[in-house]
């Protein structure tokens, strides 16, 4: 029998486009680990995390992301060169970019873990965690998680698909299996330790692949950075903006109802937040191959906006479907699964937040659509957008510390007109992405009534 499926496997690999299988490959793994996310996160640890525990999980996990953004930063902006490298067989620069990117993110590793220790006490006190031991295997996790950005793509790059899709299936199992035995006993700082021990096999095995990829070739170290530099000058300053706006924005959202709203609220938001997710699941799976796809038609010089709609009404699609079964059946679910009962009053919010996932995807494709011809400058509007939205989110729940210097009269007007609660905050994040996807669609029509001029200044 196994034989025969394996016959059957290199028969199907030969006659279909490499892309065209490694994709199915990815989809397959994908959607398996997307189904074990599922358990883990849902059913799993509401079990044996209370509300207090539960609405920690975003906060924290979204707090520690920060870890990342240097090195993520800096891998897709050389990520064309590794590219290049690996496609004209320079090995030199290719082994010398790499061994750099890795001693920028030791570097950057240790001064992110000082400024973490030097910030965790006040969002310890605003996120009202009391215990140190949290505290440290954040930490643990943040050093281990800010490698994540470089491995991805270093293993994408070395087209070690295999070892992606695996992860993408093995990543989760670890995370469930070690939530099952930490939880019951360490609670909160356990599935902080099940998350560190998921991510960090990802980190060793995606390395190993790429050491081993990399080690035959004994070519000397050779320079790089009169390639790399006019890149970096160039493109530096709109990938900084979109990291930190994009982590921003992330984390703001459930801080602000941890810091401002009740407990019960921030463990509520958690389920909202996870159940709204899934049409982001069907959408990825597409993101894993419309990147490459974009970036082969744009060298071609092939027109890239069928591709595009065809992936706007894909994704708008999916998303309505998944949002009226959410607005249909989330109450059901929320009275039927033991571990959600509690928060059933919060599954009211699970369907327009999935109106917001929609549209934040529609906007990335958008997005995507640009990065793949190298044109930022339509990305700084949403940018900005998202970057002042962020700010007015928090200062509406938080404005209250302007109430001295501000007429009692009016503050108590403002005071009483805004409804501070999670409604509010899914206004806003509805109201951002819709405000994105009328600026990247907007931009799109005008780039592409006038490509030539666009793709010659290669606008920043």
């Amino acid at each position: 029998m196994f034989k025969v499926l394996k016959n059957a496997f290199c028969v199907i690999k030969k006659r279909c486009p490499d892309i065209v299988f490694f994709s199915a490959v990815l989809f397959i793994f994908s959607q398996v680990g997307a189904v074990i996310n599922f358990i883990t996160n849902l059913l799993i640890v509401p079990k044996y995390l209370g509300a207090n525990d539960l609405g920690l999980i975003a906060p924290v996990t979204q707090f520690v992301a920060f870890g990342a953004i240097p090195l993520s930063i800096v891998s897709n902006l050389v990520v064309k060169y590794i590219t290049k490298y690996e496609a004209n067989e320079e090995w030199g620069k290719l082994k010398k970019l790499v061994r750099d990117l890795v001693i920028f993110g030791i570097v950057t590793t240790i001064l992110i873990s000082v400024f973490f220790l030097i910030t965790s006490s006040s969002f310890a006190l605003r996120a009202k965690i009391d215990s140190k031991a949290i505290m440290f295997w954040m930490l643990i996790y943040l050093c281990v998680s800010s490698w994540l950005p470089l491995v991805n793509v270093l293993t994408r790059a070395a087209q070690r698909f295999y070892v992606i899709a695996l992860m993408g299936f093995i990543s989760p199992l670890t995370l469930m299996i070690c939530s099952l035995v930490l939880l019951p006993n360490k609670g909160f700082s356990g599935y902080l330790i099940a998350l560190i021990a998921s991510v960090g096999v990802n980190v060793v095995v995606s390395s190993y692949a790429v050491y081993k990829y990399l080690c035959p070739y004994k070519n000397a170290y050779e320079p790089y950075m009169l390639d790399v530099k006019p890149l970096l000058k160039k493109y530096a300053v709109v990938f900084v903006f979109g990291g930190i706006v994009g982590w921003l924005w992330a984390f703001i959202p459930p801080f602000a109802v941890r810091n401002f709203l009740s407990r019960t609220d921030s463990a509520g938001f958690f389920f909202v937040q996870r159940l709204s997710m899934l049409p982001f699941y069907a959408f990825s799976s597409v993101m894993l191959i419309l990147m490459p796809i974009l970036s082969m038609k744009h060298e071609k010089k092939e027109s890239t906006t069928k591709t595009v709609k065809g992936t706007i009404i894909y994704t708008l699609f999916s998303g309505s479907i998944i949002t009226v079964l959410l607005y249909v059946f989330s109450p059901l679910l929320f009275k039927y699964v033991p571990q959600w009962r509690e928060y059933s009053a919060y599954s009211k919010y699970i369907w327009m937040m999935s109106i917001n996932v929609t549209l934040a995807s529609v906007s990335v494709v958008i997005a995507t659509g640009f990065t793949a011809k190298w044109i930022f400058k339509p990305m700084w509007y949403g940018l900005l957008v998202t970057f002042l939205i962020s700010i007015l989110m928090y200062c509406l729940f938080g404005w209250g510390a302007f109430k001295p210097m501000l007429p009692f009269g009016f503050w108590n007007f403002i005071d009483k007109s805004i409804s501070k609660d999670i409604t509010l905050i899914i206004v806003l994040m509805i109201s951002n992405s819709c405000l994105c996807v009328i600026i990247n669609a907007i931009w799109y029509c005008i780039i592409n009534k006038n490509k030539e001029y666009y793709l010659e200044k290669d606008f920043v």
